[in-house]
């Protein structure tokens, strides 16, 4: 019985995949609410909870979104365990997880109660938002990782791509830049850096809940990274 309901549900996840072969749409995006922040210099880890607007629920860490949410890869065999469905009824929201029992959610305003106490707060939305600011890595490294935001959606990058995307090449096998600058596009929770004569790249990027000013939060996560505004 097990084995068939599963079935069903992985079915089900890639008929809706098939359906947005040319990207998916983010309906709701969630954090983690409890993450404790880990000791000092360490890298910080993030949980986060998708809703799509076709019915797929995926959770867990941003690695997966190489080029943002909207572009998981549904029949990626890594992505298949993290992936369920779900339906919204009043309040609630009924997720079915691979091989585990339905999960019952209960929205209150901007956050989530899930199994087992767990808490979600929803993050903002940032399509065409325009930000202002410095923002530097919170791990450290070898050398210095930040990225300057202009309010006329151009930026200047030191180190972004290499350290927080992690990427040596970008698409298309274009070595990645140390640097440089150019413009920038955020929509679906991902960010677009189009370098001035050169490739251009994407990464999941969001505000983390709790910014009064979203054109100039204190932190942001770029791919799977925190950054912290330059005061």
């Amino acid at each position: 019985m097990r084995i068939a309901a599963l079935a069903g549900l992985m079915l089900a996840v890639a008929s809706a995949g098939a359906a947005g072969d040319a990207g998916l749409r983010v309906q709701e995006m969630y954090v983690r609410s409890n993450a404790k922040a880990p000791p000092a210099g360490k890298r910080q880890r993030f949980d986060f909870l998708v809703f799509y607007a076709d019915g797929v629920a995926y959770r867990g860490d941003a690695s997966l979104f190489s080029a943002g949410p909207a572009a998981l890869a549904l029949d990626d065999e890594s992505v298949r365990k993290h992936l369920g469905t779900y339906q919204t009824l009043g309040d609630e929201i009924r997720v079915r997880w691979p091989a585990k029992e339905t999960e019952v959610m209960r929205r209150r305003g901007e956050r989530l109660s899930g199994a087992a106490a767990t808490r979600w707060q929803r993050l903002p939305k940032v399509n065409a938002l325009q930000l202002h600011g410095t923002y530097v890595i919170a791990a450290g490294t070898a050398e210095p990782v930040w990225i300057e935001f202009g309010s006329d959606a151009t930026f200047w990058d030191q180190g972004v791509i290499r350290h927080a995307a992690n990427r040596e090449r970008l698409e298309g096998g274009v070595p990645a830049p140390q640097g440089g600058g150019g413009t920038y596009l955020l929509g679906d929770y991902t960010l677009t850096l189009s370098y001035a004569g050169g490739p251009a790249a994407t990464m999941f990027f969001c505000i983390l809940p709790g910014a009064k000013d979203l054109a100039r939060p204190k932190r942001l996560v770029l791919s799977t990274r925190l950054f912290e505004l330059k005061q």
